[in-house]
């Protein structure tokens, strides 16, 4: 496996996620972030491009698992005993985190669900520990996708892992996977590699390889789903997008630039994005809608002022940022539309979109997301 090609962003200060949609790179990171990602959009328009695109699950549970010696026990640990670094070598273990040190159940119901979830967690322990070579050390982490196999309808396997969200994936019950879905009892999707336990999420370093843990019958381990559609992308539009940013890079850098007072700008803007994608209002981002959610929001009116007044001192860059914005959303979906158009052995309807592994040589902003965010909004 070989991790030193892929960048890990925990070498800067993170903004956002481990994964940031492309457009947010925008106000993330000034000018440059504009810049890197018209680069991106370029680069799908070529097939070393286009072929990094993986697949973005909406699955559930999180999974970690791994050795932290070789030889040594299998670790296996959910989402939140991962971020607590909080270790489970045994089925008891895990159990006993998850019904009495993972927060307070209030009610006798959440309790009950509590406890549910806590015994069937724990009893994937076996299961992985089958799975993972006894030489193995490290962790990796994965989705859920099925706990218990799915039904068969109309010739076709479906499952939504992810209560929370209308996202669902479908196998044929013919293919190849859909014949090993009907032996299996527990299926994942493998994504990347984290050297200690409990690492922060921009730590991860990508596997394209989960074959050696898909041994055992009972548990299918995908390996990352690659596009395989070439990509068109209007590189006059990519032109355009560049131009604009170059020519109001000053006013833009300007405006973002941290202040006392308003370190948390870029917050504020991401925030404001993030909620108007919610409520599915994309289309009007500007600097009008923006002030006038800023007037309803929870930010202080001291920084609210702050923030007109370093507006008005940058000639409006609120606008151009935006502006930004949504070209390069509009451009960024019109690859998604292309991406999806052709799937493969397991498709999903309702996804969250694709990912795409920043590399260290080219890259300056870490990994990004092409998630259709009119279309999509997370629970």
């Amino acid at each position: 496996m070989k991790f030193s090609e892929f960048r890990s962003v925990s070498e800067s200060k993170q903004l956002g996620r481990a994964f940031n949609h492309l457009e947010d790179l925008v106000f993330f990171h000034g000018s440059e972030g504009a810049l890197e990602a018209a680069e991106h959009l370029n680069d799908f328009a070529e097939s070393e491009g286009s072929d990094s695109i993986r697949m973005k699950w909406d699955g559930n549970p999180q999974i970690y698992w791994g050795r932290e010696e070789a030889g040594g026990p299998l670790v296996l640990a959910g989402h939140n005993q991962w971020s607590r670094k909080v270790t489970a070598t045994s089925q008891e273990e895990i159990i006993d985190f998850i019904v009495n040190k993972s927060g307070n159940a209030k009610t006798p119901e959440e309790v009950m669900q509590r406890t549910k979830f806590a015994e069937n967690f724990a009893s994937l322990y076996p299961l992985f520990d089958a799975a993972t070579p006894k030489n193995f050390k490290g962790y990796v982490y994965a989705d859920g996708l099925f706990l218990s196999q799915p039904n068969v309808e109309n010739g076709i396997y479906s499952f939504s892992p992810n209560p929370r969200s209308d996202t669902t994936y479908h196998v044929q019950a013919d293919s190849d996977l859909g014949q090993r879905i009907s032996r299996a009892k527990v299926m994942i999707v493998g994504h990347a590699f984290f050297p200690e336990f409990g690492m922060s999420d921009n730590e991860q370093q990508p596997i394209t390889d989960f074959s050696q843990f898909d041994t055992n019958p009972d548990l299918i381990v995908m390996g990352p789903v690659y596009n395989t559609t070439p990509v068109e992308v209007d590189t006059s539009e990519l032109d355009k997008i560049i131009s604009y940013a170059n020519k109001n890079a000053k006013r833009i850098d300007g405006f973002l630039e941290s202040i006392p007072g308003l370190a948390d700008l870029k917050k504020i803007v991401y925030t404001y994005v993030n909620q108007t994608a919610k409520s599915k209002q994309l289309d009007s981002i500007g600097t009008k809608h923006f002030f006038n959610w800023l007037n309803t929001s929870k930010v202080s009116k001291p920084k609210q002022i702050k923030i007109q007044d370093l507006n008005n001192t940058h000639n409006d860059a609120l606008d151009i940022i935006f502006v930004l914005v949504k070209s390069i959303q509009d451009a960024k979906d019109k690859v998604i539309s292309q991406v999806e158009s052709k799937q493969g052995d397991i498709w999903d309807t309702n996804g969250e979109g694709r990912v795409r592994y920043a590399d260290a040589e080219t890259k300056k902003f870490g990994n990004v997301k092409l998630v259709p965010r009119k279309r999509w909004t997370p629970a």
